[in-house]
């Protein structure tokens, strides 16, 4: 099984395993552990929009999934690039802010993705040409990134494109 479906897979179990859970994690002041953060794939050479990431990027509201008339725009750019070459891939790569648990920011990236997901799929891209990522706020830490500006740029969901 390639690694990236076992991440899937693993991502989709921790996405359950919290659904059951009877209450939501409100974002609370907690000792912060410093980790290293984890590199995104960039965007291949000679891919869609690989030198403009305002072009792959979808940006959402605090704790929010839906998707805005700026964000349904970049998404048709992005659909029809993947409906004219068969060929490209293109991961989706949720974001959140770093306020809130691991585990809730985790589940609020995963919806994210979803939708973004969806409104490609409604667009006409095809099922196999998208992959998901849900990071949550792995990459961020909450001294990084103290203002409501900067914590608006960490929530979005990134269009990172490879050929097959």
């Amino acid at each position: 099984m390639p690694p990236y479906l076992r991440l899937r897979l693993v991502c989709l179990a921790g996405a359950i395993l919290l659904s059951a859970c009877s209450t939501i994690d409100q974002p609370v002041s907690e000792p912060v552990t410093v980790r290293e953060p984890v590199p995104v794939t960039p965007a291949v050479p000679n891919t869609p929009f690989a030198d403009e990431p305002e072009k792959r990027t979808v940006y959402f509201g605090f704790g929010e999934a839906r998707i805005g008339h700026e964000g349904v725009v970049v998404l048709r750019e992005n659909a029809l690039r993947l409906k004219n070459d068969s060929q490209l891939i293109v991961t989706l790569v949720g974001h959140t802010d770093n306020l809130g648990s691991a585990a809730y920011n985790l589940a609020v990236a995963d919806k994210r993705i979803e939708a973004v997901n969806d409104k490609l799929r409604s667009l006409g891209v095809a099922k196999n040409q998208l992959r998901r990522l849900p990071l949550g706020s792995e990459q961020s830490n909450k001294e990084a990134c103290d203002s409501e500006a900067c914590r608006q740029t960490m929530r979005k969901v990134e269009l990172v494109y490879e050929r097959r």
